[in-house]
C-alpha cells in the first residue's frame, strides 16, 4: 500500500532544525509505524546541523527506499534511548554527538538490545575526527559501523596516534606542540563492520543546489576565498592560522579578507570567487568543500588522498587541487590554477556534476543496501 506520509515526512525532514517548525517536524518524524510489513527502522539521533546533515536523505528519499526495501523510517532523539524510552524496532540507527559518554551509551544500547532485540544495530559516526575511539565499547553490540570518511589502508585505524588523530600527530609534530601517545584500542574485528554513509552533501539545505543548474561560472573578480577561522585548541589554531597566513599578501591575487561574514555574504562571495581555500577543521570533511562545489568555486585543499569518502568527491586534479599538509606549495598551486581558466571551468564542472549525479542518481538509496536490506535475508553477523 502506498504510504502517504512520505512526501510529509520529507518536508517535515527539511524543517527539522528551524525553531519554529522543529516540534510539529519532530512530532510527524517520530509518529508510530503503524502497520505494515516491512521493516521498522528507527533513527536515534543528536538534534544539530552536523547530524541531521546523515539523517535527512533518509527521508528525502523515503518513498524510494520503502520500494526498495519495504523500510517505514521514523527519527527519534537519541535522549529516548538514553533515558530507555525508545520504542521497539527491526533495525535501530543510533548517532550520538562525540561528546556522549561512552560507557553510558553502551549501557543505554545493551539494555535496548536485551529488551527489543532488533535484528540489527547501526552506529552512525558523525564526528570530525577520523577514529574509531568508541569502537571497543560498541564492538560487542553493534552490527554495522557507519562513518563520513574511512581511511584507505583499514588497519590504520589500529595505530595510536600523537594526541588523538592522525591530523593532530601531524600538526603537533610540525609545529612542536607537546602532546601524549593515545591508542582507542580498537579491536580488530570492527573493522570488517565498517562502512560509508554521505558526507555533507545530504544536508537539507544543500541538496537542492546541485538539483538546479551548474553555476555561472564567469564574472568572478575574486581569485581567492580565504576566510579561515582560527580559533580552538593549540593544534588546531596553529595549524588553521599557518592556513590563513599563506592564503594572505599574495602579489597580484585578489584574496577575500580574514574577518567573520554571516553565511549569506560568505556564499555570496564564493560565487564570486574561483577559487576557495578550505584546509582541514578537526576533521579533514568541511561544509566548506561542499559549499565550494556548490557555488563553483574551485576547491584547494590538504591532500585527501588518504580517506575514502561517499560520494567520491576528491579526486586530485578533476574535481579539487590538492596541497601538502604543510602547505610548502600552496602558492605554486593558486597560480598554476589561474594561469589556466579553462582548467578551472573543467574542474568547477566535474565537481558539481559529481555532486549532482549522487544527489539525483538514486545512489543513497543503493547505498543503503547493507543498513536496510531485511535482516532474514542477510547473513547474522559473525561476533568476534
Amino acid at each position: 500500500m502506498l504510504d502517504l506520509g512520505h512526501g510529509l515526512r520529507a518536508r517535515a525532514a527539511r524543517r527539522r532544525l528551524d525553531r519554529v517548525y522543529a516540534p510539529a517536524a519532530q512530532a510527524l518524524l517520530a509518529a508510530g509505524f503503524g502497520a505494515g510489513s516491512g521493516p521498522r527502522v528507527l533513527i536515534l539521533h543528536h538534534p544539530n546541523r552536523i547530524c541531521w546533515a546523515s539523517i535527512y536523505p533518509y527521508f528525502h528519499y523515503g518513498a524510494d527506499l520503502a520500494a526498495r526495501y519495504g523500510s517505514r523510517i521514523r527519527a527519534r532523539p537519541i535522549d529516548q534511548l538514553m533515558q530507555d524510552r525508545a520504542p521497539a524496532a527491526d533495525i535501530v540507527l543510533i548517532q550520538p554527538w562525540f561528546t556522549e559518554d561512552i560507557d553510558r551509551l553502551a549501557t543505554a544500547i545493551a539494555r535496548y538490545r536485551d529488551r527489543h532485540t532488533p535484528a540489527r544495530v547501526v552506529f552512525l559516526d558523525s564526528f570530525a575526527h577520523v577514529d574509531l575511539r568508541f569502537a571497543r565499547a560498541l564492538e560487542p553490540l553493534i552490527d554495522l559501523y557507519l562513518r563520513k570518511a574511512l581511511f584507505r589502508d583499514r588497519q590504520a585505524f589500529l595505530t595510536p596516534r600523537r594526541g588523538d588523530t592522525n591530523l593532530t600527530e601531524y600538526y603537533m609534530t610540525l609545529y612542536g606542540l607537546p602532546g601524549e601517545v593515545v591508542d582507542w584500542q580498537v579491536p580488530p574485528a570492527m573493522l570488517d563492520r565498517l562502512g560509508l554513509m554521505p558526507n555533507f552533501l545530504t544536508a537539507p539545505h544543500l541538496m537542492p543546489q546541485f538539483q538546479g543548474a551548474l553555476p555561472d561560472l564567469d564574472h568572478r573578480p575574486i581569485d581567492l576565498h580565504a576566510r579561515i577561522a582560527t580559533k580552538g585548541t593549540p593544534w588546531y589554531q596553529a595549524m588553521r592560522e599557518h592556513a590563513a597566513r599563506v592564503a594572505q599578501d599574495l602579489p597580484g591575487i585578489v584574496t577575500t579578507p580574514r574577518d567573520k561574514i554571516d553565511q549569506a555574504r560568505f556564499l555570496d562571495e564564493m560565487r564570486r570567487s574561483r577559487l576557495c581555500w578550505s584546509p582541514f577543521g578537526y576533521g579533514e570533511l568541511c561544509w566548506r568543500d561542499i559549499e565550494a562545489f556548490m557555488t563553483g568555486a574551485v576547491l584547494i585543499k590538504p591532500d585527501m588522498g588518504h580517506l575514502d569518502s561517499l560520494p567520491d568527491l576528491y579526486r586530485p586534479g578533476r574535481t579539487y587541487l590538492p596541497v601538502r599538509w604543510d602547505f610548502a606549495d600552496f602558492e605554486q598551486v593558486v597560480r598554476e590554477a589561474l594561469a589556466d581558466p579553462a582548467r578551472l571551468r573543467r574542474i568547477a564542472t566535474e565537481a558539481f556534476e559529481a555532486c549532482r549525479a549522487y544527489v539525483d542518481g538514486g545512489r543513497f538509496v543503493d547505498d543503503c543496501a547493507a543498513v536496510l536490506t531485511p535482516p532474514d535475508t542477510r547473513t547474522e553477523r559473525k561476533t568476534a
